[in-house]
């Protein structure tokens, strides 16, 4: 499809900011990779505590995307529907004011794209009924999937639904996620457009680590609901009775940390088969995949993980629960599946992985990266979607 530049405002419930510098970073990666073949700009507002006053817009030009983010001084208040209330006017003030900023310096977009339906959604719609502006929605958020069940409140549903249903595109990660944004009654037509990895970055490595143990590497934020680290590690306890010739690093922070570091130590089998290794910066954990055998997830309930793709971007084969957007890439050549929660079948596939990971191709699985998650492949499905929705 031939199509020409765009003008396209991305807009976020969730984007990197002073506060939180990874929070929502793959939402910035589909800017990127959406800017290969349109000019984008990115407007972002979220709350800080100790704001000296109620706003303040910060500019800057993130990898070549010019990017407003506004920052609404917390609501502290015992008063739970006057805080929502006043929280909410904070936010669409700060939408708006940051949105005249964009006017100034980006022009009037011809296209909204708004990442996490709710609460930016809200100005995706606002922008839509005042100027016309259409939008598409990139949904990432698991609290829609049965197995999460964060999706529940008369005022969230109301809402959602609305945003959801006057967008022209819907463009979830996964088809697992699609089916149950369906399922909730979201009808626009929707198209997967997969998580990016930065396949320049995380790359294969053809030496070994050196210390004759298979490294099996772990990346989340340590949520344990969500990852199931603890089953994860009750099951490197049973492991560790049969065989010796492994270690799993543990990369990342949360508030879990703690919890799950005095487990290990009740196990047994801390700093000895796992080591807690904190947050690593992204070039700093490209290097840790490049040093290990495999990777491993063992969670209740994803949608498409960006490190699994950043795994196999890395020649690295997959352990992982087959949940969300997982099984519809993950088949016998890229990695080994198991059902969540089961322990058992867990230790069987992590012997037979460490048995084995020296056996899968590392090319196979970085040329799957390539041609499913890279900057350029998604670009080419953003770069489609938008002129669709600008042709009709």
């Amino acid at each position: 499809m031939t199509a020409k530049r765009r003008k396209v405002l991305f807009i976020s419930s969730w984007y990197p900011n002073r506060n939180a510098p990874t929070y929502g970073i793959f939402i910035r990666r589909h800017a990127e990779a959406a800017a290969l073949h349109n000019d984008i700009a990115s407007l972002y507002v979220c709350s800080e505590e100790g704001l000296e006053k109620d706003l303040e817009i910060v500019e800057a030009n993130e990898n070549g995307i010019p990017t407003v983010t506004v920052y609404y001084r917390k609501v502290s208040t015992v008063l739970p529907l006057y805080s929502s209330w006043l929280k909410m006017k904070r936010y669409m003030q700060g939408y708006r004011l940051g949105y005249e900023r964009i006017l100034k310096t980006f022009g009037k977009p011809e296209l909204v794209h708004c990442n996490i339906l709710f609460p930016a959604g809200l100005m995706a719609l606002w922008l839509k009924q005042t100027f016309n502006i259409p939008y598409i929605v990139t949904e990432n958020w698991t609290g829609y999937l049965p197995s999460d069940g964060s999706y529940k409140g008369v005022f969230l549903k109301h809402f959602t639904r609305k945003i959801a249903n006057s967008a022209s595109i819907l463009t979830p990660v996964s088809k697992d996620l699609q089916r149950a944004m369906k399922g909730h009654g979201f009808e626009p037509e929707s198209v997967i457009v997969p998580n990016v990895v930065d396949t320049t970055l995380f790359y294969p490595w053809e030496k070994k680590n050196g210390t004759g143990k298979t490294v099996i590497v772990h990346v989340s934020a340590l949520d344990d609901k969500q990852k199931n680290i603890s089953g994860m590690l009750r099951s490197i306890k049973k492991l560790s009775a049969k065989r010796q010739d492994f270690e799993l690093q543990i990369i990342g922070d949360g508030n879990d940390r703690k919890k799950l570091e005095t487990l290990a130590a009740e196990l047994g089998i801390a700093n000895t088969f796992v080591r807690f290794q904190g947050l690593k910066l992204r070039e700093e954990l490209a290097e840790s995949f490049r040093h290990a055998g495999f990777f491993l997830l063992f969670s209740n309930y994803e949608n498409l993980p960006c490190v699994v793709i950043e795994a196999l971007a890395s020649g690295l084969p997959v352990v992982a629960t087959r949940i969300g957007g997982t099984p519809e890439h993950i088949n016998e050549k890229l990695g080994l599946l198991v059902d969540p929660g089961d322990e058992s079948g867990l230790v069987i596939a992590l012997e037979r992985m460490i048995d084995t990971h020296e056996e899968y191709d590392k090319n196979l699985l970085r040329q799957y990266a390539l041609d499913h998650f890279s900057y350029g492949k998604v670009g080419e499905q953003l770069r489609d979607i938008y002129e669709k929705v600008l042709s009709r």
